[in-house]
């Protein structure tokens, strides 16, 4: 497989010509793993929630933060625009990890699905990635 061509911007930033899918979060609404799993575990216990604690959250299948997806659209003209699908809870957490492992410098635009707590509850982190 041949490795896509990769630029850096003025800003530092590392800029692939290539649009991508960005999974931000896979989990449930109240994300994985379920606290409830932890301080009072089932007879036998929750073997998702119990295995979410033995790795780091970046190496960990099982640690998973609200549902949520950054597109990373890269036009013809090679400028890359950002549409995020939810904000949940969870949405700091997902910047520290994956916007600075991807470089994603900032968002244009933002697609809620509904308004319960796991889809909107980060809006007010979206300042954080915001340039004005």
């Amino acid at each position: 497989m041949a490795a896509a061509a990769v630029e850096v911007a003025e800003n530092g930033n590392v800029e692939s010509p290539e649009s991508a899918l960005i999974f931000l979060g896979t989990g449930c609404s109240s994300a994985v793993p379920n606290a409830m799993c932890l301080i009072q575990p089932s007879d036998p216990p929750c073997h998702v929630c119990s295995q979410s604690l033995t790795l780091p959250p970046d190496q960990n299948p099982n640690y998973r933060c609200n549902t949520s997806l950054l597109i990373d659209y890269c036009g013809s003209e090679g400028k890359h625009k950002y549409i995020l699908i939810d904000v949940g809870k969870t949405f700091r957490e997902q910047v520290l990890r994956w916007f600075t492992a991807h470089k994603i410098p900032h968002v244009d635009s933002i697609i809620l699905t509904h308004e319960h707590a796991d889809a909107v509850l980060g809006l007010d982190d979206v300042r954080t990635v915001q340039p004005f």
